[in-house]
């Protein structure tokens, strides 16, 4: 009769191992945000910028848009190489698709950063508004939306999806970590980029000494900073709406403060549905209404060697560069 095989013994490594995987430390969560993070802000030699405006929750015009520049591919990855995207702010509100749009952007600033290029999600009003817990624009699908992001019900009176938003919005939660780490200005090359705009009387003298004004107010136990100013960077309106006498000179102080050529901005937008310049060629005003709740205008910005563009669906359009304002004459002067 043959003999049964011997049986097999495991091996002491192997029951080892689970020993091990057991008494390893969990890994630690990243630490909350604080206001003294460094938000990186000057970027130089970038051969190539392109510009998005506000999106407010239409994901899927920011990924048509983001497709014509030929930023991402057909399956949404990554495809500018060594290019800068700037997303200039108000990402939320107003429409259902802001996790999608939140969750596109994270994903393509890790994609960038390997491929040699970067995305700036730059601070808006309406990303403020929704850290700070004013929800006016908030629209009902976009709230639901963030229903699992707490394991909290929510009231019977109270929007479905409230409790949710509030967690995913906290300094611990999915996105408003994300947020708290961005700035609101930032300089690439000669270009300052900005929701609203930065005014004169912003404090500071230098991009870092701003945003950390702006991103104190999203840190308890600081002074009122300059996210809910109306001065602010994410609030000004004085360089797309104010009189061209009053806003250039006022434009090229700041300009000069921060060692820039021209300022881009979104937050007021442009009714025809394509990028403004004004002020000489120094204001560039790129929110031209992506949104579908906007007309779902599509458009972006290129500065690349030297030059400016606007990107549309009909083509590459080209856009005036700064002109100098002539210096005021010295009294007694001609």
């Amino acid at each position: 009769m043959p003999m049964a095989p011997p049986l097999l013994r495991p091996s002491p490594l192997l029951l080892l191992v689970p020993l091990l995987l057991a008494a390893a430390p969990a890994p630690k969560a990243p630490a909350p945000p604080q206001l003294e993070d460094a938000v990186p802000d000057t970027f130089t030699g970038v051969e190539r910028v392109v510009a998005v405006g506000d999106v407010h929750g239409d994901v899927d015009a920011l990924k048509e848009v983001l497709r014509l520049a030929g930023i991402i591919d057909a399956k949404d990855r990554w495809s500018g190489g060594k290019a800068h995207l700037v997303q200039t702010g108000d990402i939320p509100d107003r429409g259902d698709q802001t996790r999608a749009a939140y969750d596109l952007l994270m994903r393509l600033e890790q994609e960038a950063l390997a491929a040699g290029g970067r995305v700036h999600a730059l601070l808006g009003n309406h990303e403020a508004m929704n850290m700070l817990g004013d929800l006016r624009y908030v629209s009902p699908g976009e709230m639901a939306s963030f229903a699992d992001q707490s394991p909290e019900p929510d009231a019977a009176d109270a929007p479905a999806g409230l409790n949710g938003h509030r967690v995913a919005y906290s300094a611990e939660g999915r996105y408003g970590p994300w947020l708290r780490r961005h700035p609101a200005v930032v300089r690439i090359n000669d270009t300052l980029f900005v929701h609203g705009g930065v005014a004169p009387q912003v404090p500071g003298t230098s991009l870092s000494e701003v945003n950390r004004w702006v991103r104190q107010d999203f840190f308890p136990g600081n002074p009122p900073g300059g996210a809910k100013d109306s001065q602010g960077p994410l609030w000004f309106r004085g360089y797309a709406l104010g009189e061209p006498q009053d806003a250039e000179p006022a434009l090229d102080a700041v300009l000069q403060r921060f060692g820039a050529r021209r300022m881009v901005m979104g937050h007021t937008t442009n009714r025809d549905g394509k990028i403004q310049v004004r002020l000489n060629g120094k204001a560039l005003l790129i929110d031209t209404g992506l949104s579908t709740g906007y007309g779902r205008h599509l458009s972006a910005l290129e500065l690349r060697g030297g030059k400016v563009h606007a990107l549309y669906r009909e083509g590459k359009v080209p856009l005036a560069q700064p002109v100098k304002t002539p210096a005021a004459p010295r009294p007694g002067k001609p």
